[in-house]
């Protein structure tokens, strides 16, 4: 009799505390890609707005269209493998430290359980859950030990319910630069001059809006508004870069 008990209330206090983790069909009606989200809009972002100023900063200095689409083939490739080992590096750092607080929790769970029970209260507590039904929350929390250790990062130290996984963000992140960077240049490969200046500008503006305004649909925001905020950012830097390159083309020239 203990034994479904302590499952009902703990199913109880889930609808409560995190009513989404439940079952696969409690998540009718939400969005995903939330695990890779940032990553792609992070890497596509970063891919248009950096490659789109790199080649207005070379068209403002010199009308070569091979210049100007070596320029950007150059900074797609070097773009995507900086990003792709940022990623990898900075991913792989925070999963390490991850697994560094999950060993010290383990230990604390086994060499400092009165303290961590009572810790464990305090969490559920926090949450308003009073009474016997708080002995009871405990109780089925603290009897299976991994799922113990997982309430006290998620809850206690506020981490996600899944660690990072470096290769995939590294891989996602270099292979959403990249095929970002190709709308900047890709112009150039058919046209030259201001027709191709001009085209790369609309085809990276379309392509920062698209994005922006998915980051809304996913994000629950204002689609306008996102992918407006996406262009008129990168305008500022296409800007700046084609006025730099217009003042060092004409000092060289």
């Amino acid at each position: 009799m203990a034994g479904p008990l302590i499952e009902r209330t703990a199913r109880r206090v889930m609808r409560i505390v995190r009513p989404w983790s439940l079952s696969p069909s409690d998540h009718e009606g939400h969005r995903g890609g939330g695990s890779t989200l940032r990553e792609v809009v992070f890497g596509a972002n970063d891919g248009l707005v950096s490659n789109v100023a790199l080649v207005a900063g070379i068209a403002g200095g010199t009308g070569d269209a091979s210049l100007i689409l070596l320029g950007g083939i150059a900074g797609l490739v070097a773009g995507s493998i900086s990003m792709s080992l940022g990623a990898y590096i900075s991913t792989k750092s925070e999963r390490e430290l991850r697994d560094a607080e999950e060993a010290r929790e383990r230990w604390e769970v086994e060499h400092m359980h009165d303290q961590e029970i009572a810790e464990t209260r305090a969490i559920f507590s926090a949450k308003g859950i009073r009474g016997p039904l708080l002995d009871e929350v405990v109780e089925a929390v603290t009897r299976d030990k991994e799922q113990w250790i997982r309430v006290m990062m998620t809850d206690e130290l506020g981490y996600a319910d899944q660690p990072p996984r470096p290769v995939l963000s590294a891989v996602v992140m270099g292979i959403a630069f990249a095929i970002a960077a190709v709308f900047p240049v890709a112009p150039y490969f058919f046209a030259e001059g201001t027709g191709a200046f001009m085209a790369s500008l609309a085809m990276t503006g379309l392509a920062l809006f698209a994005i922006g305004a998915w980051r809304g649909y996913l994000t629950g925001g204002a689609i306008l508004r996102k992918g407006a905020e996406m262009v008129l950012l990168a305008s500022a830097a296409v800007l700046a870069a084609n006025l730099i390159g217009r003042l060092v083309g004409v000092t060289f020239t």
